[in-house]
């Protein structure tokens, strides 16, 4: 009876191994990987947020996919490596956010975020890695990489309050949507937009953003604690950051290192099995 439940505990350790090492194609997963080909988005927004609620920069991809023949899509989006994920949802046709189960797969530089929709229109936002708040002098690169045909791919940057010196490098094509010098004021931010066209599967895009800001707190402070109580050093995503890191210190030498912790483990168990009276 033992053999049958370390056999059953062995199993399970190597099948989330290797469906966190990405080594697992989806296969007999719902929300696993491929499947999206041929699928295309008419518009689709990127909204890139440094140093908004966290000491990172908060992204939020929304739009529509067109010309869907049936339902649910199974499809992919590829973020930043290392990203903490807040939303991955469908909207309704009345604007209704439907949250959906999702999974990750390391693609190198990449995250890819695999789900099904239930309607054309999705919603996904998330934190990057941290940025480097010590650093006054702030320099990033915010990198696009399309996993669909994309008809419309607007670029909406918003710059950090209490910054100065905002600048933005904008990729070869990518269009101003308001005249040179003008600046979109929305609820005290300024706002930067940027259109492109035709963006193709597969298709990357830098935006090099750079400013100067000295104090280390983001622009909206969102913890729920009270006024009465001291202020937490804690960013809210660090501990999921922290667990995304140890997961992929974990399984980064894939299912090889897993063994080897069965192992040990197993042996542990027979060595206080025979120590015991």
């Amino acid at each position: 009876m033992n053999t049958v439940r370390h056999a059953k505990a062995l199993a399970f350790i190597v099948f989330f191994a290797i469906s966190q090492s990405g080594c697992d194609k989806g296969a007999g997963n719902a929300a696993g990987g491929g499947g999206s080909t041929g699928l295309s988005i008419g518009r689709m927004k990127v909204s890139v947020m440094p140093e908004y609620d966290d000491p990172s920069v908060l992204a939020i991809y929304d739009g529509k996919f067109e010309d869907v023949s049936s339902y649910p899509i199974k499809t992919s989006f590829l973020i930043p490596k290392g990203s903490v994920i807040s939303d991955a949802c469908s909207l309704s046709h009345e604007g209704q956010h439907f949250c959906q189960l999702y999974r990750t797969v390391n693609r190198g530089a990449h995250d890819e975020v695999n789900l099904l929709l239930p309607y054309p229109n999705f919603y996904l936002s998330f934190h990057t890695p941290q940025l480097d708040v010590k650093n006054e002098k702030k320099e990033l690169a915010y990198l696009i990489k399309a996993n669909h045909l994309v008809k419309t791919l607007e670029v909406d940057i918003q710059q950090p309050l209490r910054s100065t010196e905002f600048n933005i490098t904008p990729p070869v094509g990518a269009a101003l949507l308001e005249k040179s010098g003008t600046i979109s004021v929305i609820k005290g931010f300024n706002h930067f937009a940027y259109k492109l066209e035709g963006v193709s599967k597969d298709q990357e895009y830098a935006f090099k953003i750079g400013y100067i800001k000295s104090d280390p707190k983001p622009s909206v402070d969102i913890k729920f604690t009270s006024m009465q109580n001291p202020p937490t050093r804690t960013a809210p995503y660090e501990t999921q950051r922290n667990i995304k890191a140890v997961v992929y210190a974990v399984f980064g030498a894939g299912a090889l290192g897993v063994l080897a912790v069965a192992v040990w483990f197993f042996r542990s168990r027979k060595k206080k099995q025979g120590g015991a009276p």
